[in-house]
């Protein structure tokens, strides 16, 4: 979930959480990582596997093996195959400055096929990023820092672009990585950015004073900062 160094003038790649963003100059494109390749190559190969068998071993093989191999393949290949190829090539959220507009296109299919919502620039309100982790008991975060990316339209719809993960130890450089794509998006469509604010805030002393003593002043080594996310 970090950025690399630029493999073009003007080029970055972002890693989010299950998710590449390729940032250019006139075109942001957020895509799936190419480790979501892995388990539709799998399905593939099992596929191709078990019609190259029926059409090798077709004497050889009994024939309810025969069905199963054709029922695996038939299935295996279309589906897997897809969802290998918009792996490879496809894209989730693609924002062009060119046409002026962010294209979301349906995950199964891709590559432009299946497009689920087309926001001019025009129509965008602000780009967002929430901190979607929920507060423990007892007041205490998770150990799991979440942020999501967001665009909201004017007509008041969210739609996600991505989102990272990162453990609450590295909650800053988390927010640092999803401030890197949302702010390319809002300087592509010279939207407003609304962020959070990450703050340090001296940790409170819960411990109850003594009878007839005051209650001790904690040095600034026992009370540790504690990290936490505000929207401002």
């Amino acid at each position: 979930m970090t950025s690399n160094a630029p493999s073009s003038p003007g080029k970055r790649i972002v890693y989010l959480d299950r998710r590449v963003a390729f940032i250019e100059p006139h075109r942001i494109n957020v895509r799936p990582a190419l480790a979501a390749a892995l388990f539709p190559l799998f399905g593939l190969l099992l596929g191709i596997g078990s019609f190259v068998s029926i059409v090798l071993w077709l004497d050889r093989i009994p024939f309810p093996v025969v069905l199963l191999l054709l029922i695996i393949a038939i299935t295996a290949i279309p589906l897997a195959g897809i969802g290998f190829v918009y792996a490879v090539a496809g894209a989730n959220v693609v924002f062009d400055r060119a046409k002026q507009s962010g294209v979301w296109q349906q995950g199964f299919l891709g590559m432009g096929v299946g497009t689920t919502e087309l926001v001019p620039f025009w129509k965008i309100a602000e780009i967002r990023i929430e901190e979607t982790t929920r507060m423990a008991r007892g007041g205490d975060v998770e150990a799991i820092a979440q942020f999501e990316i967001l665009l909201v339209k004017v007509s008041g719809k969210r739609l996600k672009i991505g989102d990272v993960v990162v453990a609450r130890p590295m909650v800053r450089e988390g927010l640092a990585v999803a401030r890197e794509v949302a702010d390319a998006i809002a300087a592509m469509t010279g939207k407003p950015l609304v962020a959070p604010e990450i703050r340090r805030r001296r940790a409170v002393e819960e411990r109850q004073p003594l009878p007839e003593q005051s209650a001790p002043q904690a040095s600034p080594a026992d009370a540790g900062p504690r990290v936490s996310a505000e929207t401002t």
